[in-house]
C-alpha cells in the first residue's frame, strides 16, 4: 500500500497559525494552486458558508471561557436558528432532555428523535449477518435526518450516535450539523481519553484492534 506524504501531522512548525519562522519545504501548503484557493475561497463567499462560518469565528474567538454546551447554544443564536433538532442516542435521553431544557430556556424550539425509531432489525434493512440473528433494535440515523426533516430544523446537534451512524445522520441531513457529544462507551463519552492512555492502560485494547484492522479479524 503507498504511504501518505508529509502532511500537517508530520510538521513541528508553528508558521501558519502563529506567522513566526517559515513553513516547511515540503509543506503542504505546496498543494494550493491557484485554482484550489480560488475555488476554496468563492465557497467561503456562498451566502450559507459566509453565515455559518461568520458565526463559527465570533463563537471560537470566546471558547477559551466556555463549555461546548455554551458555545453550541451562541453559534445557533449566531446562525439565526429558531428550530434546533436533536439527533440523540437512547443511551443519551437523559442527557438530551437537559440539553433540550437550557435550549428551551434560551428561546428555541427544539425538537429531539432518538436514534431506536422505528424499531428496525437487521432483515429490516438487509443486513442480515452470517449468524443468521435478527438480532437487536438497530440505529436509524436516515430516519433521524427526515423526520428533523419534516419538522424544518435549522441546526441540527448530534448526541452521542454510533461511529457510522453518526456518518450517514450527517450525509442526509438537510440541515447544518454540529457535534456536542461523542458516545465512548469505555471511557464516559471522552474518546480523547482512548489517545491519552493509549501507551498505558488502554495500550492493549488498541494493540488489538490494530491487528484486527491489519489481519480482518476482529476478537
Amino acid at each position: 500500500m503507498e504511504q501518505c506524504g508529509f502532511s500537517c501531522l508530520s510538521c513541528a512548525g508553528e508558521a501558519c497559525e502563529f506567522e513566526t519562522g517559515s513553513n516547511p519545504p515540503e509543506c503542504v501548503q505546496e498543494l494550493i494552486t491557484p485554482t484550489i484557493h480560488d475555488e476554496v475561497h468563492a465557497r467561503y463567499a456562498e451566502p450559507e458558508n459566509h453565515r455559518i462560518m461568520k458565526a463559527a469565528v465570533q463563537t471560537s474567538e470566546r471558547c477559551s471561557n466556555l463549555t461546548r454546551v455554551q458555545e453550541t447554544m451562541e453559534f445557533a443564536h449566531r446562525i439565526g436558528a429558531h428550530r434546533i433538532g436533536i439527533a440523540t442516542c437512547t443511551m443519551l435521553v437523559e442527557e438530551s432532555r437537559t440539553l433540550r431544557k437550557l435550549l428551551e430556556r434560551a428561546g428555541f424550539e427544539v425538537f429531539g428523535i432518538a436514534c431506536k425509531v422505528e424499531s428496525n432489525h437487521r432483515d429490516d434493512l438487509d443486513l442480515v449477518l452470517e449468524d443468521g440473528k435478527r438480532g437487536a433494535v438497530l440505529c436509524n440515523p436516515l430516519m433521524q435526518a427526515r423526520l428533523l426533516e419534516e419538522e424544518h430544523t435549522d441546526l441540527n446537534i448530534v448526541m452521542g450516535l454510533c461511529v457510522g451512524h453518526d456518518t450517514l445522520f450527517y450525509r442526509y441531513s438537510h440541515a447544518p450539523v454540529t457535534t456536542l457529544v461523542t458516545k465512548d462507551h469505555i471511557t464516559g463519552n471522552n474518546a480523547c481519553a482512548g489517545l491519552y492512555a493509549s501507551k498505558s492502560i488502554y495500550k492493549k485494547r488498541l494493540n488489538a484492534t490494530i491487528e484486527g484492522c491489519r489481519t480482518g479479524t476482529f476478537a
